[in-house]
């Protein structure tokens, strides 16, 4: 399994980064006062770049009218079994949405590049219903509630904004007892800017250590060693930064998904320069595509088409999710080839560019999955059941 996971981190070419403004949320949020905002934006309290993702609830599922109550099929979702297939939730990465509208308090409609909108409720997440933070060409900072809000639309910085020097990520190598991740590091689950700062009792007294004077911090027992780019050395502990308290360590890869990794897989964090990671400006995200493949089921049959994964997903910018062991998937099926369900609980999943691992603990890839539904270039669409599939394979429609 290590090995597999280590791919992740060294099968993709790092080019030199961009100006530094091209990896961070830009637009304009107009008010319902008739002003209009534009800037450099943060998302609620910690979504500032284009690889963050937006979460909310979809308030239904659009495949239910597919299926007719003679069929007596049953769908299982949560524990629970029910004739009506779940609705889900919906998350993507900032850069591939077009705007956002605010309908109420708790709900919103999200438009996506292609200009398709789809309509969505808060749910668990916090989303929808934030308040936006937006830095101005003259590098003041202003802070609008959800309810003042009309639109906000994303696009890419003009040729001479300014990014604010604040909010610069924290970029790094994650070493875990699994394999080696590299990208945008969130730290604890919440500090994830190189001004950030990590916390402990060290034998000086206590510190506070900003990432950006950090090299590389080693668990070590209940605390962790904490090397400084000039360096330094410190043992630290007795805080949820450097013990086991840790809520766990987010790994943002560019051109693979991300991570969640949990302290007790963690090994060892190293500092890298941002010039050393891929990062994705608003454009790179390109147009939106529907998913597209081909089917394989138990008995050899085969079904091509453009799909709902899961009764889910539809758009290759939409998330797989799952589980390796105690890390946690967040993958974009634009970057997933093939996936090949391997008993009730876990899948086998390989990658655009060659990786593969086995995914899970989640209903996108163990036996609660809702079944896929295929449209074929003609007639009408064949619905698969999740224990009738053998092999699912995504690729590009041919042009015809």
């Amino acid at each position: 399994m290590k090995k597999i996971i280590i791919f992740f981190a060294l099968v993709f070419p790092f080019i030199s980064a961009a100006q530094s403004k091209n990896y961070r949320l830009y637009g304009h949020v107009y008010t319902v006062d008739n002003l209009t905002y534009t800037g450099y934006i943060t998302w609620g309290k910690s979504n500032m770049y284009w690889i963050d993702l937006f979460r909310a609830d979809k308030p239904n599922n659009p495949y239910t009218h597919y299926f007719k109550s003679e069929e007596r099929l049953i769908f299982r979702n949560n524990g629970q079994d029910s004739p009506i297939p779940p609705t889900h939730l919906f998350s993507c990465r900032f850069g591939n949405i077009k705007s956002i509208q605010p309908l109420s308090n708790s709900k919103a409609e999200l438009e996506i590049k292609d200009g398709n909108t789809i309509q969505l409720n808060r749910g668990n997440y916090n989303d929808i219903g934030t308040a936006i933070g937006i830095y101005s060409p003259d590098n003041t900072y202003a802070t609008i509630r959800w309810d003042k809000i009309t639109k906000v639309e994303f696009c890419s910085p003009d040729n001479d904004s300014i990014a604010p020097e604040k909010n610069q990520p924290i970029c790094g190598i994650i070493k875990t007892d699994q394999g080696i991740y590299k990208g945008f590091i969130t730290w604890d689950k919440d500090e994830k800017t190189a001004e950030a700062t990590l916390d402990g009792q060290s034998q000086n007294g206590y510190r506070n250590l900003p990432f950006e004077v950090i090299q590389k911090i080693t668990k070590n027992g209940n605390g962790c060693k904490v090397v400084l780019k000039n360096g330094k050395e410190y043992d630290m502990w007795g805080t949820n930064d450097v013990n086991t308290a840790n809520r766990g360590i987010i790994v943002n890869m560019p051109n693979i998904g991300r991570v969640t990794i949990p302290w007790k897989n963690f090994e060892i964090f190293e500092a890298t320069d941002i010039q050393d990671i891929n990062i994705l400006s608003y454009e790179d995200f390109g147009q939106p595509q529907r998913i597209y493949g081909e089917v394989t089921t138990r008995k050899g049959e085969t079904y091509n088409g453009y799909m709902a994964y899961d009764l889910d997903e539809a758009m290759n910018f939409e998330i797989l999710d799952g589980n390796n062991d105690n890390i946690i998937y967040e993958i974009p099926f634009k970057f997933v080839s093939s996936i090949e369900p391997k008993n009730y609980k876990y899948s086998f999943v390989t990658l655009t560019k060659g990786g593969s691992l086995s995914l899970g603990d989640s209903p996108d890839v163990n036996n609660e999955n809702s079944g896929m539904l295929v449209f074929p270039d003609t007639g009408i669409p064949t619905y698969i059941p999740w224990k009738a599939v053998s092999y699912t394979h995504l690729t590009l429609p041919t042009i015809r």
